[in-house]
């Protein structure tokens, strides 16, 4: 749409959408005008007024403006800043509902590209729906006009970043960092040196590992050890590329992160960029599963081979 196509839209008042169904992006779908319309933030069942934000030959999209009649699944999203942020598109949906719509598109897939129908589905793995992701990547950028330093996900469908305070889904140590990782970042003299804050958690401690895309004066790099020293964290730079990653606090000892598995006694180490489980209690969960249904015998060893 060019800029005076979208102008009109947004001159447009709400139209009242009745949702008759819910796509797998979690959009609810509605018909209005001979096209398809799909809702953001509606739920099926629901009846909803809706703002068109895109315009095409065969659908629509639109944002919901109000609830008119609420859906059974529909709940107060745990997060102060969903439907903003993009880092989450179902909080409004009731947890049970999320497994359901989850498992629909999964058949859906089976079916359609190979052909397949599950004789048989397990019950779900269900845990909290806070305070679980271990890792994230964090966007930084200084907003000259907000005046204000932004720290975390996109804005949902935009590539501007969210002006987030803390986010309730990931480990609570990094969720709650936010707001002093904004200030502390802010308050150096190169803030505009630095992208992208990866975050880590172990077991017992959290890694933050800082891009930077010019060199960092020493008194910056301190503010960072402090904040890190300061809480008993881990603080790694990252000049470059991957490669280039290097710790600066502690100085010694061990520089991996890890998690354990009760079940099996085990204690896995990883370093803070490689790939592991985000949902530490469900990975937990699934292995148990796995190695029940094996059933095992005394002699015999498990091999988890998952390569991503």
């Amino acid at each position: 749409m060019n800029k005076k196509q979208r102008e009109r839209l947004k001159q447009q008042d709400p139209i009242s959408l009745e949702i008759t169904g819910i796509g797998h992006d979690g959009r609810g779908i509605a018909h209005h005008n001979g096209k398809v319309i799909f809702v953001d933030g509606a739920l099926q069942g629901e009846t909803v007024t809706a703002k068109v934000s895109v315009v095409k030959s065969k659908y629509e999209e639109a944002d919901t403006v109000s609830v008119l009649k609420a859906a059974p699944e529909r709940v107060q999203p745990p997060c102060e800043h969903f439907g903003v942020c993009g880092g989450c598109s179902l909080q409004h949906m009731e947890p049970s509902a999320q497994i359901a719509l989850k498992q629909r598109i999964l058949a859906d897939q089976f079916k359609h590209f190979g052909h397949l129908e599950p004789q048989q589905w397990l019950a779900p793995l269900t845990h909290s729906q806070t305070g679980y992701r271990r890792k994230a990547r964090f966007g930084v950028r200084f907003v000259i006009k907000k005046d204000s330093l932004l720290l975390g996900f996109r804005e949902k469908g935009s590539n501007f970043l969210a002006e987030l305070t803390k986010c309730v889904v990931m480990d609570a140590r990094l969720g709650e960092s936010i707001m002093p990782l904004r200030q502390l970042i802010n308050g150096l003299e190169g803030k505009d040196f630095i992208p992208q804050v990866e975050v880590a958690a172990g077991d017992d401690t959290v890694a933050l590992i800082f891009r930077h895309m010019q060199d960092l004066s020493a008194t910056d790099i301190a503010q960072l050890i402090e904040f890190c020293q300061q809480r008993a964290w881990q603080c790694y730079l990252q000049p470059k590329g991957y490669d280039t990653v290097h710790r600066v606090y502690p100085i010694e000892g061990e520089d991996r992160l890890h998690y354990s598995l009760p079940d099996f006694g085990l204690t896995m180490r990883f370093y803070p960029l490689d790939f592991t489980q985000v949902n530490a209690e469900i990975n937990q969960k699934m292995l148990k599963m796995a190695v029940d249904m094996l059933n095992p015998q005394a002699h015999e060893r498990v091999l988890d081979l998952f390569c991503g």
